[in-house]
């Protein structure tokens, strides 16, 4: 068993430092540079989130560093760069979904894209319970699904039963259909559930290997109890 456990320690250790492998910008040709830009407003905070991966040729190829003169800023501000998460992230208060990446490759080609100011979205107030019982008929507060648009409900029911996430994205839908067979890994009791309408596009401007946009409106995160 403990010999198990070791291999098991050895293989995940392997696997996180992989992922965290990076490049640097300058040893790579610019066309080649993929970017994935994600802005995230909170409704619970008021704050925006906004975080830039750059990758060799696609959206799960190496993480790239930006050798100066390349940058990346958001509305105006330079991002700043985690080494821990190979990305730069910045938040700042109030909804900027709308707001616009600026990035500047060692070439000084520019390409600017901006992010979709999609409809809010929120649970209706007076929820208390949800039922295992059935499927759970959920109607949301706000704007139907638009064209290219999903809509999440996470429900995070305990450390016993993790995280569950039901997806609507049927053109029009007002509700969201939260799945029985889902619902029964869910412990009875105090659980967390949110609502969040995302929406990912390709970039309006790119290099020749693309990128995209993810664009995301949080609602309010809330307890409610799980029932049978």
């Amino acid at each position: 068993m403990k010999r198990k456990s070791t291999i098991a320690i050895a293989l995940l250790s392997v696997l996180f430092f992989t992922a965290c492998k990076k490049e640097a910008s300058v040893n790579i040709d610019q066309n080649r540079i993929y970017s994935d830009y994600e802005v995230t407003y909170s409704q619970t905070s008021n704050q925006t989130v906004t975080q830039a991966v750059f990758r060799v040729d696609h959206n799960s190829g190496k993480k790239i560093e930006l050798t100066y003169p390349a940058r990346i800023g958001f509305n105006g501000e330079n991002l700043a760069w985690r080494n821990l998460g190979g990305s730069y992230d910045a938040t700042r208060s109030g909804n900027h979904l709308n707001g616009s990446f600026k990035y500047l490759d060692i070439d000084e080609n520019s390409f600017e894209n901006t992010g979709a100011l999609i409809n809010p979205i929120d649970l209706p107030f007076g929820m208390n319970n949800i039922s295992k019982n059935g499927n759970f008929f959920l109607p949301w507060t706000g704007a139907a699904l638009q064209s290219g648009e999903t809509v999440k409900v996470i429900i995070s029911g305990g450390s016993q039963s993790g995280s569950k996430t039901f997806n609507a994205t049927a053109i029009g839908s007002s509700y969201i259909s939260l799945d029985q067979y889902k619902l029964n890994n869910l412990v009875t009791g105090t659980a967390k559930i949110q609502i969040l309408r995302e929406k990912t596009a390709a970039l309006q401007q790119s290099n020749l290997s693309g990128g995209r946009i993810t664009s995301t409106y949080k609602g309010r995160k809330i307890t409610v109890n799980i029932t049978e």
